[in-house]
């Protein structure tokens, strides 16, 4: 097991293990949640990244994007924000990402924010409804809203240009840490792919700050991978404010004026 970055990630060497101190063998989580009609679910997940604000899964089952799920995890104390004495720490998530794998026997990867230790109110009524983040709780974990809409992944236009930005991470107190200077893959009004070396997991929050556009969010992680070119990637959403894509959008239609 290996703590760095403020995530923890689980090792693959098999080590005796007393107590669910999360100091041996791989990490497993317990997630449950409901059906369309009312119908409790569990399944148990495995952990493949976790940090104070999200983590990432392997599990049988899919999750669709925008829903909430329950996780009981045997998580470290210093990750936690609340409940530092128990064995396992129950937080609900929102589905950020989810993928199925090519291993059929893994499974789907799912992403999740966590967003404290309650559901909202709304949920118990509808347990199909979808969220998405508006901000941040004071506990340091994500906040979110019932939307009427399904989440869609292309909600709009991107556009594929390199931008120069600034990549920060935030701690639970919001301030800056790690960071590195790097550009987009591509960019929207409401996210961003970002190339990033940064050791950032579903769920983070990073500062999205772009001089050139005079644009400083709050962004949380939704994925991250490695394309076909080697070249890491993080997938980003904008929590509090948009990307002013209208300047590039006026850049484009003046360019294909001059044409």
């Amino acid at each position: 097991m290996s703590f760095f970055g403020g995530v923890m990630q689980s090792s693959s060497s098999k080590q005796k293990k007393s107590k669910p101190e999360v100091t041996g063998e791989d990490i497993q989580a317990i997630i449950k949640s409901k059906t369309a009609d009312g119908e409790p679910w569990k399944e148990l997940a495995d952990v493949i990244n976790l940090s104070a604000t999200g983590a990432g899964l392997y599990m049988p089952r899919a999750c669709k994007v925008g829903s909430l799920i329950s996780l009981m995890i045997p998580m470290p104390a210093h990750l936690r924000c609340y409940d530092y004495e128990k064995d396992f720490y129950r937080v609900w998530g929102l589905v950020q990402h989810c993928q199925k794998l090519a291993d059929a026997a893994l499974g789907y990867h799912v992403g999740v924010a966590f967003i404290g230790k309650d559901a909202p109110e709304s949920y118990n009524s509808d347990p199909e409804q979808n969220f998405r983040i508006t901000g941040m709780t004071e506990e340091g974990l994500w906040r979110v809203d019932s939307v009427e809409t399904e989440f869609r992944k292309r909600r709009h236009v991107r556009y594929w240009q390199e931008i120069d930005l600034y990549l920060a991470m935030l701690d639970p107190k919001m301030a800056s840490g790690k960071g590195e200077r790097t550009v987009t893959e591509n960019i929207s009004k409401s996210g961003a792919s970002v190339f990033s070396k940064l050791d950032l997991n579903v769920g983070d929050r990073v500062k999205f700050i772009s001089e050139r556009f005079n644009f400083s969010g709050l962004a949380v992680v939704c994925n991250r991978n490695v394309g076909p070119d080697k070249r890491p990637r993080v997938h980003l959403e904008f929590v509090e404010e948009q990307f002013p894509i209208d300047l590039i959008e006026r850049k484009a239609a003046k360019e294909k004026a001059l044409a």
